[in-house]
């Protein structure tokens, strides 16, 4: 895996039909920044750290295979050169406890599958308010 410094973006999901959504998503809310989708937390966590700069966000699956959003995202909290990326964690589990615990650890948003349109640009809107003016409301 290559280091890319352009990357904005980063989809950590393992259902290529889900990160397909997420991305249409992005676009949708004229979002113009690249987007690089990688399928595992190990691959996510090694991706990140060979950055030379973060991503502006991090959406992420909480059930992956091998580590998991909430494993991903306690690593991520724990380095300081990572701790300050919003990372948006993204479930389709109805279980109350992943919301509280990825509260207690950090987490930028947490959104439930099928997010919505309008729950997510809502919440890009948060993260890149500089680009709510491009047709994006919140």
């Amino acid at each position: 895996m290559t280091s890319s410094p352009s990357t904005q973006i980063l989809i950590v999901e393992d259902d290529e039909n889900d990160s397909y959504l997420l991305t249409r998503q992005i676009a949708s809310a004229q979002i113009e920044e690249l987007v690089t989708v990688i399928t595992t937390g190990e691959e996510a966590l090694q991706f990140l750290r060979e950055q030379t700069s973060p991503p502006l966000a991090c959406f992420v699956d909480i059930r992956l295979p091998g580590m998991s959003g909430i494993e991903l995202l306690t690593v991520v909290r724990a380095e300081p050169t990572l701790k300050n990326i919003p990372v948006i964690i993204m479930t389709g589990s109805c279980n109350p406890n992943d919301a509280t615990v990825c509260h207690q650890l950090g987490v930028t948003a947490f959104l439930e599958k099928p997010i919505g349109l309008s729950t997510f640009i809502k919440t890009v809107a948060h993260l890149f308010p500089e680009k709510s003016g491009r047709g994006m409301e919140p």
